[in-house]
């Protein structure tokens, strides 16, 4: 599995995305590394993956828990979202919309509901283009899964790099 790093991105149209998604989740599933994988859509809002080597997968769509300057989704939106069966966003770790496999039936219903939220909720043309981030988090052992997750959020790296910046200025 190719990570472009947690800085580096590269572009696709959401059709090639979605149509490689399958071949991208199987991919790090089978990779001995923590991986996390962003696709970020013109508009700021995203969808992420975080993968581990033991076959724990989980797809997140952004929530306006999480939002930040993005067009915040209707309450329409969410009801498509937990009617698909995406559980529901909560202050703390599990910010997003969300939904875990550990088995390549949960791997492929991550597929089928990641696509219907892109296109019908997120409302994305298969034209538009999408910028993909792909990288490994080195998680040390005693380390919980809710930890590593939220120091590897892009919001928080963002929230710490303009708090850093504010001490140096």
């Amino acid at each position: 599995m190719h990570v472009t790093g947690y800085e580096n991105s590269v572009n696709s149209t959401v059709d090639s995305f979605i149509a490689n998604l399958p071949e991208m989740l199987g991919s790090m599933a089978i990779d001995p590394r923590c991986l996390v994988a962003v696709a970020e859509f013109g508009d700021g809002r995203y969808v992420q993956f975080w993968v581990e080597p033991r076959g724990l997968v989980i797809a997140e769509v952004v929530s306006n828990l999480n939002i930040g300057d993005a067009v915040a989704l209707s309450d329409d939106d969410e009801e498509v979202l937990a009617r698909m069966g995406w559980s529901e966003p909560a202050p703390g770790p599990n910010p997003n919309w969300r939904y875990e496999s550990r088995d390549v039936a949960g791997l492929m219903r991550i597929v089928l509901m990641t696509r219907h939220a892109i296109l019908e909720v997120l409302r994305e043309r298969p034209t538009n283009i999408v910028s993909l981030r792909t990288w490994e988090v080195v998680k040390p052992r005693e380390m919980g899964l809710d930890d590593a997750r939220v120091t590897a959020r892009v919001h928080y790296q963002k929230a710490l790099q303009e708090i850093a910046q504010q001490l140096d200025g």
